[in-house]
């Protein structure tokens, strides 16, 4: 646990740093930093932003950490402390995006940008990629869950892909399905927001190119469409495991797909996206 703990916590501490010193020297774009729409309205918006979730990263990876060794001193291990640590994890995690969240939104009330953009007309295509992911998942957990064991379904894997966590099947099921309807939920807070308040949707690659914030959404729905794509791979290879005795492909092959998924991302935000014009400068300097 105390491993364990450590690494999660490095983790987040190495990746608050990194964006921290980093991206504001990059500069705004949507694949790296702290990509919230409204740190899109200024180039000094976006390093202030950046700092800010930064400290806020790093000090979740230091209590991260710290947890794992009380876990530790206090003799809880096993199951139950991975899973008092990663929703400590995650729920400090949530609580720092919220405070970026508002944070930035606080600094971009009041530019030239937020008086520009113009509040969304809601349409139904801006959910329609995650709500048909979601359908399909749904489905294949259906047909998945029948061949799982009752009482002793793998969950965790080790990093030779060796099981070394279980939960019950509904336990397991129950995990999936709550992680897909908490993106679908994301994926439809964002909409409801830029209904009101556009910039959330709104991202910029430099000062060259810009995504107004109905493309913004499209591409938005398409990224998190990806994770259920990504659940159903992995209900396919536990469900192939559990039957088969072997799995279908390694988890590692997981982390590989990231790198084509950024390409691809990359290439969807210039597909979607527009050349700064003139106009556009002026009004927002």
């Amino acid at each position: 646990m105390l491993v364990f703990g450590l690494l999660l916590g490095g983790i987040l501490f190495v990746a608050g740093v990194v964006i921290y010193f980093l991206a504001p020297r990059v500069g705004p774009n949507p694949i790296f930093g702290v990509r919230v729409g409204y740190a899109y309205a200024s180039r000094e918006i976006w390093d202030k932003t950046n700092r800010f979730g930064g400290v806020l990263f790093a000090l979740a990876g230091v209590g991260t950490a710290m947890l794992g060794q009380l876990l530790q001193f206090l003799n809880i291990v096993g199951r139950d402390a991975v899973n008092v640590l990663v929703i400590a994890m995650l729920v400090a995690l949530a609580g720092a995006m919220a405070w970026v969240f508002g944070y930035a939104r606080g600094l971009a009330q009041g530019t030239a940008l937020a008086r520009q953009l113009a509040p969304v007309r809601f349409r139904w295509a801006y959910l329609a990629p995650m709500i048909i992911t979601f359908i399909l998942f749904v489905a294949f957990a259906a047909y998945v869950y029948p061949a799982l064991p009752a009482d002793r379904v793998p969950s965790h894997f080790n990093i030779n892909d060796q099981p070394d966590g279980w939960q019950s099947r509904d336990e397991f099921m129950a995990t999936f399905l709550g992680m897909s309807v908490l993106f679908l939920a994301l994926n439809a807070l964002v909409v409801f927001i830029a209904t009101r308040e556009p910039m959330i949707a709104f991202s910029r690659w430099g000062t060259s190119w810009r995504l107004s914030p109905e493309r913004g959404l499209i591409l938005v729905g398409l990224a998190l469409s990806l994770v259920n794509l990504i659940f159903i791979a992995l209900l396919w290879n536990i469900g192939w495991l559990v039957t088969r005795g072997a799995l279908a492909f390694s988890f590692w092959w997981i982390l590989w797909m990231i790198v084509p998924l950024i390409i691809a991302m990359v290439a969807l935000f210039f597909l979607l996206g527009a050349k700064e014009t003139a106009s556009h400068l002026r009004m927002e300097k």
